[in-house]
């Protein structure tokens, strides 16, 4: 599954705590209820969200649905790893899409150096950040100071 989709997905992402969990599932079989007991979502995410995005599953005899965790873990990863925009595309928080900049403005704010253009498909504004220069350590100036 390397790969394969080339949009953002955000149905089913999980925070932080979520994906600590998901990165200890075992190389065992899951029912849909223990698995989303384990990771700390509901049960009918593993059915409306993960299994039609194309989470591994398989049916035993009954046809009972099973997932193994080494599997389903390899797969969060990959569905949804960060994607890399080139240097003439933002994401666009309103259409939920990557477009491309169209006549970008390069603007400062402090040390934040960013580009602002208008979405092609809606017309809002669509900002990416080009450097983000901080400052020093803080204590350090502090320090410093006295």
């Amino acid at each position: 599954m390397t790969g394969k989709h080339n949009e953002i997905i955000l149905k089913g992402r999980l925070n932080g705590s979520q994906r600590n969990k998901v990165k200890r599932l075992l190389n065992m079989l899951y029912t849909p209820l223990e698995l989303s007991e384990e990771i700390g979502v509901s049960k009918q995410q593993i059915y409306r969200v993960y299994i039609p995005l194309g989470c591994p599953y398989t049916k035993d005899r009954i046809g009972h649905i099973l997932i193994n965790g080494k599997d389903f873990k390899a797969w969060v990863i990959d569905i949804y790893k960060n994607k890399k925009l080139n240097a003439n595309q933002a994401y666009c928080v309103s259409c939920k899409k990557i477009v491309k900049i169209i006549d970008p403005k390069i603007n400062n704010k402090g040390n934040l150096i960013y580009q602002q253009s208008e979405c092609p498909l809606c017309g809002n504004n669509v900002t990416r950040i080009i450097s983000c220069k901080r400052k020093g350590n803080d204590k350090q100036g502090e320090l410093e100071a006295h």
